[in-house]
């Protein structure tokens, strides 16, 4: 099995993406700078390749490709990337190179598919590899194609920022000493009216038992009627002065606080909950993990973190986002907001919480929750998520903000090491 320096590749159209990479014993690693989870940093060393690899990656353009080319290279073997952007221009790299293994590597679930199985029908003797995202489509790959070796991303990158949270102090908590925390708008407008619309029917019934001397079932049959804006108690009108002023104060108020908790529960049932004042779906008050963006990784967290009872809160900007949608049937607390504000994380309870866990797909995204996330809670341990190794590098040698998972470096180790050992 020869590098690539020493023999042609396989012609392919000019316009793809193409990278062809060959053993440079002088390389440095890209992320040699950065945090890795315990468990990666401190654990035993790999064992050499038994045999030098000639890999064919089919996939997206940069990113973990790149990163996983860099890393075979660095190994001793040899990798060429494309991105074809055909059937027939896939065809052309599997059948006319001399590969040892085909790996898929695209955060598109239906290219990784499609490419995966046109691998396993052109080249069956190759050992395949391939990412995918969602469950239901692993399974059924796997009835499809048996041999095929799947890698989840997601949940690799979801186990290390939880290894990551875990090491910050991140704990189960009961749920009774976790509190509850109004982070919906509706819910909370609809919270505190009712609440106004209590107090004022306490208050009528003080008044109508100690002013008009009524029992308390009358006081509270009438003192209802007055907050539901219907009638007073016909005593009413021969109470005292003090009496009919504060009850016109009261019967105004309640009028009030009817229409606003009226409009918060049209509101509320017009949206999607995505948080309760009790329940599962109850926002954690304290001693909890925000999660901020819920895309396949944060919400592949945030139900490993609840598997081991850690109460975790979801901030995620777009409420139309799919795992929003699949976090209501999880119990998983959803807060939509840009996390990137400072009162977003006020409000998600940063300055209590255990941790503060960035997870976007967006490098400098996660980069600037961490710096708001700072400002506002300096001692709060902070876990972030970067796939971008020059941007890893930098931001934990020059703004140490926290514990740094270098995601790209997790899944391509575990890649590398499959491929390159078996």
């Amino acid at each position: 099995m020869g590098g690539l320096s020493g023999g042609a590749c396989a012609p392919v159209p000019g316009d793809l993406y193409m990278k062809r990479m060959d053993t440079d014993p002088g390389g440095t690693e890209a992320t040699a700078t950065t945090r890795t989870p315990a468990a990666q940093a401190d654990g035993p060393r790999a064992p050499a390749p038994t045999a030098v690899a000639r890999l064919l990656v089919l996939g997206d353009p940069g990113g973990l490709v790149d990163a996983l080319v860099k890393r075979l290279v660095d190994a001793g073997g040899s990798a060429f990337a494309a991105s074809p952007r055909s059937d027939s221009e896939a065809k052309m790299l599997l059948l006319e190179g001399d590969w040892t293994a085909v790996a898929v590597v695209t955060h598109d679930d239906a290219r990784a598919l499609r490419l995966t199985l046109l691998s396993a029908h052109l080249r069956p003797e190759l050992p395949l590899w391939t990412t995918l995202f969602d469950r239901t489509v692993v399974e059924q790959l796997h009835r499809i194609v048996p041999s095929v070796r799947i890698l989840s991303p997601a949940e690799l990158a979801a186990d290390a920022l939880m290894t990551c949270c875990l090491e910050s102090g991140a704990r189960s908590v009961s749920r009774a000493r976790r509190g509850v925390r109004l982070v919906d708008d509706a819910l909370r407008l609809l919270a505190v009216a009712g609440a106004g619309l209590v107090v004022v029917l306490v208050v009528e019934v003080l008044m109508a038992i100690a002013a008009l001397h009524e029992s308390a079932i009358n006081a509270i049959f009438f003192s209802a009627r007055v907050v539901a804006t219907i009638t007073d108690s016909q005593a009413a009108a021969r109470g005292p002065g003090w009496f009919k002023l504060v009850s016109t104060v009261t019967a105004l108020t309640a009028v009030i606080l009817v229409a606003v908790f009226t409009a918060a529960l049209v509101r509320r049932l017009s949206q999607p909950r995505l948080t309760t004042l009790v329940g599962r779906r109850s926002a954690p008050r304290r001693d909890h993990v925000v999660v901020v963006g819920l895309g396949q990784v944060g919400f592949r967290l945030a139900q490993a973190l609840i598997a081991r009872a850690v109460p975790v809160l979801a901030v995620e900007r777009n409420l139309a986002a799919p795992c929003v949608r699949m976090a209501r049937r999880a119990g998983i607390p959803v807060a939509i907001a840009n996390a990137e504000d400072r009162q977003t994380l006020e409000l998600a309870g940063a300055p209590r919480a255990a941790a503060v866990a960035a997870v976007t797909s967006d490098d400098l995204v996660n980069v600037s929750v961490g710096l708001a996330a700072a400002q506002i809670a300096s001692d709060v341990p902070l876990v972030l998520r970067l796939g971008d190794g020059d941007v890893a590098a930098e931001t934990d040698s020059l703004l140490h903000l926290g514990i740094i998972c270098d995601l790209h470096g997790v899944v391509v180790d575990l890649i590398a090491g499959q491929i390159l050992h078996g």
